[in-house]
Formats: C-alpha cells, structure tokens, sequence
C-alpha cells in the first residue's frame, strides 16, 4: 500500500534565539489591529504589516495562527490598523502583552464602518478582508482599504524590541 509524502519543513539553518534577536533590528512601525467581537472590541499589537497595492489600496497583516483577534477579524470580515505616536507608546504594551479583555479599558475608540478605531491614531486604515494565506504558524490577511484617517503626525517604530519616535 503507498502512503502520500509528507511535507517536511527544511532543518533549521539558524537558531530561533539569534532569528528574533537579529530580526528585531529590522526597524518597522508599531500597530494595533483592531475588530469587533459579539461580546467586546478586540485588538493587539503588531508589527507584520506593509503596504501591498495603491491601484487597489491593501494592506497584508500577519497574525499567529491561534490569536484571538485574528479569529475576531475572520469572523467579522474586517478590521482597522491603528498607527500609533510616540505619545501613545504605552498603548502598543498594552495591547501586546495586557489582557485581552482590559486592553480597551480607558481607550478612547469610536466605531468606522462598525470597527473600533483608537481615537488617538495618527493613521488609521478600515480594511475588508480580502485573501488569506496559512503560512507556517501564522495567518496572512489581505485588508482592502475602505475608510481612512490620516492626521499627518509622526508615528512610533519598533527598533530593538524597543519603540522611539520618528523624525527625532
């Protein structure tokens, strides 16, 4: 009886230790993906997500196959990427390592489209999801860009698993 191959992934050529730590000098700006839930706002921070078309404006995001929000974002069919300001810093903690339920607590938000936005983003996209990919052990998402807030201030990146201001 043949049994059908199994995919293999390759060895690992680096460890993963020396990966992030090495990665983590890719500078890159500071988001929180935000959605709807039937029970609440959902959102976390993250860092996975580039611009992909201007003839058809899109985004790629790329969230861990098992978070919540990303389950929230499939569900709902939607979601916003907020860009943060180096004034709202301690928002990117929060929405990265608080507890999912507390993140909104005190977070000034209002809903676009039905979509929590934070109210103090310096850019803010409402995306309708778009194609999705399974990759490894996390989830790309395509968001076609149907509303967005543009105030013109300078957003936070993310050096060094540490945030600073851009333009300073």
């Amino acid at each position: 009886m043949e049994t059908a191959p199994t995919a293999t992934l390759p060895p690992n050529l680096v460890p993963t230790e020396g990966f992030c730590q090495a990665i983590a000098k890719l500078p890159t700006g500071v988001t929180v993906l935000t959605t709807g839930s039937e029970d609440a706002p959902v959102g976390c921070t993250a860092n996975a997500v580039m611009s992909l078309s201007a003839d058809t404006p899109s985004v790629l995001v790329s969230l861990g196959s098992q978070s919540r929000t990303l389950a929230a974002i499939l569900d709902t069919g939607s979601f916003a990427v907020n860009t943060l300001s180096w004034s709202q810093r301690a928002l990117t903690r929060k929405f990265a390592t608080g507890s999912p339920a507390e993140r909104f607590a005190g977070v000034p938000w209002s809903p676009q489209r039905r979509i929590p936005v934070l109210s103090a983003a310096v850019m803010a996209l409402v995306c309708e999801v778009g194609d999705t990919a399974n990759l490894l052990d996390h989830t790309v998402v395509v968001g076609q860009v149907v509303w967005l807030r543009d105030t013109n201030a300078a957003p936070t990146v993310l050096y060094g698993r540490e945030q600073y201001p851009l333009g300073a």
